[in-house]
């Protein structure tokens, strides 16, 4: 149960990240950080970044640091949502740096209770 949980996690961080990234790319979509006056080399570097770590959580040796790396692009990205009063991508933003947690927290030992023997 366990690893289906962790995997559908992985899969609904990959798609929105990776798609998320893919658009910021190709010029489509979201494209909040040049409204706000950002640059596009900005842009584009955090859609390589995206889609890179998005990749990178369907790979199980690399899951743990990419959900760690997204978690802490999504905290920057708190950061902007909150200066520009963006609520709902905050909102979002939030949630994506819980789900990355709970990846990091199953891919490793740590959500295993101890064991006592007797």
């Amino acid at each position: 149960m366990k690893n289906l949980l962790l995997w559908t996690i992985a899969l609904v961080l990959f798609s929105e990240f990776f798609t998320d990234g893919f658009n910021k790319l190709y010029g489509r979509g979201d494209l909040t950080l040049a409204g706000w006056g950002y640059s596009c080399s900005l842009l584009g570097f955090v859609g390589i970044g995206e889609i890179v770590l998005a990749s990178g959580l369907l790979i199980p040796r690399s899951r743990i640091w990419a959900a760690l790396f997204i978690g802490l692009l999504t905290l920057i990205s708190l950061y902007f949502h909150w200066v520009h009063q963006d609520v709902i991508s905050l909102l979002v933003s939030i949630m994506n740096v819980g789900l990355a947690a709970i990846v990091i927290w199953y891919s490793t030992n740590l959500s295993h209770a101890p064991v006592s023997e007797s």
